[in-house]
Parts: C-alpha cells; structure tokens; sequence
C-alpha cells in the first residue's frame, strides 16, 4: 500500500491544484482554434431517480424544469456553431439522456445539422432497453450504446435502489442479450468495491458479462466524494480499499481471455469508443449543467443548477461558470495524467507539443520506472499490469474529489426535488 499511498496523496494535492477555479466573465468564453476538430460532450441531467453513489449533475426529472432546459441546451449549441466550433464526435452522458427520447433525437439532429458527425455515443440505463426509445437510438445515428448497470447481483442491486428501477439481474441481462448487435458497441458499466460485494459475487458479475459477450465493459472502482461516502457506507460497513486491488486483478484476469484493456478500467472486443474521451481527444467542450471542457490550456466548468445554467445560456450564449487556466507545466501533467489512463504516452509526441518534457516530469517518470509501475521503450511510456491498478487509485482519487467539488457547489447533497437545490453534481 506505501505506492498507493505516495501516488493517491500526490494525485490529491496536484487535484486541488487543479480545482482552484475562478469565476469565469464574459471575455473568457471559449474561441475555438480554426484547425482543431473536437470532442462535443453533452450533458442531460435528468433521471426518474437518483442513484446514491452517483457524482454527475442530475436531478429528479420533471416535465417543466426539462422543457426549460433543453430549449436552453439547443441555443447553446446553436452558440457554439456561430462561434466556429468543429466537432467530428459526440459523447451524450448524464443524468439519463434517455429521458426523453423526442428531445435527445432533436437534440442529435441540431447537432447533425451543423458538423459532420462520424461517432455518437450515448449512455442510457437498462429500463429504457425498450422498443420505442431503441429504435430513436438507431434512428439518430448511435454508434456506441453505454448502458448503466453496476452489478448483476440482485442484493446489490437492491441496495443501490436499482432492482424496482431496472428490474431483477435476470431481467437486465434479458434486455442487454436483446440489444447486442443492434449497434457498432454495446459498452456495459459496472462497478467494483461496494461495501456488500465479496468475490464470489464479483466471480458471478464476470461470469456474465463473458456469457453475454457484450462488445465492450467499463468497469470502475467505486468513487465516493468525502461527502457521499459518509451517506453510502453508513450501516453498511466499513468502506474498504484495502481489498480493492485483489478485487481489480480478479476483473483483469477474468476477462483477458476475450478482452483487450483500452484503459485501466476500459475492456474491448474491439477498437473504438471509450467511455474515457480524454484519453482519444486532448480537447473538447462541454454543453449543458456542469460539464467540462478542456481547450487552449485551460479546463472549464459549467454553471451547476439549471436556472443558473438556463438563464447564463440565454443571457450570453454559454453556461460557462468557472475556469482553471494551467501553466505550461501544469498542461504537461494533465495531459500525462490522461494519457496514462489509457496505459500508454507517446513521449516524442508530447516533447513535441509541449517541449520541456524531462525538464518537468523527470520526478514521476523516475518514480514509476523505479516502481516497476512503466516502461520506457522506442519513446512510449507504457504502464505495467501493476502500474495500471497503481493509475486507476491516482484517477479514482482525482474523480473522487472532483465529485466532492460538485457536490460543495452544487446544493443540498441527497435531496430528490427537481430545483436548483436537488442538484447533486
């Protein structure tokens, strides 16, 4: 544990380095660079329910408050057009953007209308695996379906109140087994280390996934704010990262047989896209209740509640609330922290863009060769399978307290009302 240790204590103080945003004015909405193509992430934060370990901006759906948003949601990309964006993918993340199947298609549609759109990828959950909001999915083009399902034992999925959402684990894999070829991907999510998972029901979570042979699974460590994990864990025991990196290999090894790793938590069949766009896009911008972009150097953060988000919108156009602008240095870090998590780092690449590479990161090369956590040969840094589940602690640490800063911003943590106070992002 001292190299976990020295790297989730190292990650936490670069992380709030990171989140010493300020408010963002007028003069700092994003230009965008005429040669660049970027990643377009649009965020619906809607869902019938909410999960309790869940750190993305959502709330409690509600049919006003939805149609409010996305009225404002299609003038900001409308925004982003006029001002000369060019995107060649999209990523639809949530929330559920499911909720409403009509206006994520003329959502998409906009999009479509405006840039040329090669990938689509969109996240749903296992309750809206049915007819008519598939056949929108099909219809608008998706290429990579993400669909939330966490863990197929049914006392977890109890206790996640998931069961009377989405159904018995029979009945999710039911629905998943219907939809497995009706798209280029069918990504399933799924977490590990909940504090009633043991490894017999790991073994079984596995098991699955190989038996249902889904095109590719993302499988993340549980990740609790300070905040969220004295609410989850409480009556529930002790919350354990002790077993964690048992439980990683046992993920790891269960699914090298038909799996190749794209990211420390990412397994596919095949290329193509991962939940992780970061790691496939160095820039892309964010639409919609706080998500981020990253452009030019700096990384940018959207106004939290929806009045807020819809009356920036419509006050100027963007939903921009609070920005970090990085140094050099601090650019070069960021992006070998991204470039790790997906196992490997071009350094010729990144001398290339950067310069200066040795100079600023010589202190953690050194550590992780000293670690046998990386190699360094023909230029590429390449994690080891020890120095992937060493990444995975230093981006669960970053992920964590990126929630914990969500939910300080964003309201009252656990409330169920469709106001700017039921935000939990």
């Amino acid at each position: 544990m001292v190299i976990e240790t020295l790297l989730t204590t190292r990650a936490a103080r670069l992380t709030r380095r990171y989140l010493a945003f300020e408010q963002a004015g007028r003069h700092d909405q994003p230009v965008p660079d005429a040669n660049t193509q970027y990643l377009l992430y649009i965020h619906i934060p809607f869902c019938e329910e909410l999960c309790p370990f869940c750190s993305f901006t959502r709330v409690r759906f509600d049919a006003d408050l939805a149609k409010t948003f996305f009225a404002a949601l299609k003038t900001e990309i409308r925004v982003c057009h006029d001002r000369g964006f060019r995107f060649g993918d999209v990523y639809i993340g949530g929330g559920t953007p499911t909720i409403i199947p009509a206006e994520l298609a003329e959502v998409v549609s906009l999009v479509r209308s405006f840039w040329p759109i090669s990938q689509l990828s969109v996240e749903t959950n296992p309750s809206h695996l049915v007819g008519d909001t598939l056949a929108v999915l099909r219809d608008i083009g998706t290429n990579r379906l993400s669909v939330g399902v966490q863990s197929f034992d049914n006392a977890i999925l109890e206790d996640m109140r998931y069961r009377h959402k989405y159904g018995s684990s029979e009945t999710i894999r039911q629905k998943l087994a219907a939809v497995i070829g009706a798209f280029d991907t069918v990504n399933v999510d799924m977490i590990f280390n909940f504090s009633g998972q043991t490894e017999k029901t790991l073994a079984a979570d596995i098991r699955i996934v190989n038996e249902l042979g889904v095109d590719q699974v993302t499988w993340y460590p549980l990740m609790l704010s300070e905040t969220k994990k004295r609410l989850l864990v409480e009556g529930r025991g002790r919350f354990d990262y002790v077993r964690e990196r048992r439980l990683y290999e046992m993920i790891v090894d269960g699914l090298a047989g038909a799996y190749r790793q794209e990211s420390v938590w990412c397994y596919s069949k095949r290329a193509g896209l991962i939940d992780e766009y970061p790691v496939t896009h160095e820039q892309y911008l964010g639409v919609g209740p706080g998500a981020l972009s990253y452009l030019g150097g700096n990384l940018c953060i959207n106004a939290f509640l929806i009045p807020e988000y819809v009356h920036a919108v419509n006050d100027r156009g963007s939903s921009l609330a609070s920005i970090r602008r990085f140094s050099p240095a601090e650019q070069l870090r960021f992006d070998l922290l991204l470039k790790l998590l997906g196992g490997t780092a071009d350094i010729r690449a990144m001398r290339e863009k950067h310069g200066r590479f040795w100079r600023v990161l010589w202190p953690e090369i050194t550590f992780l060769l000293a670690a046998r956590a990386a190699t360094l040969r023909d230029g590429r840094l390449t994690l080891t399978r020890k120095g992937r589940y060493y990444w995975l602690t230093v981006m669960r640490t970053l992920l964590s307290m990126l929630g914990e800063y969500r939910d300080s911003r964003a309201g009252t943590i656990g409330s169920d009302k469709p106001t700017s106070a039921g935000i939990l992002r």
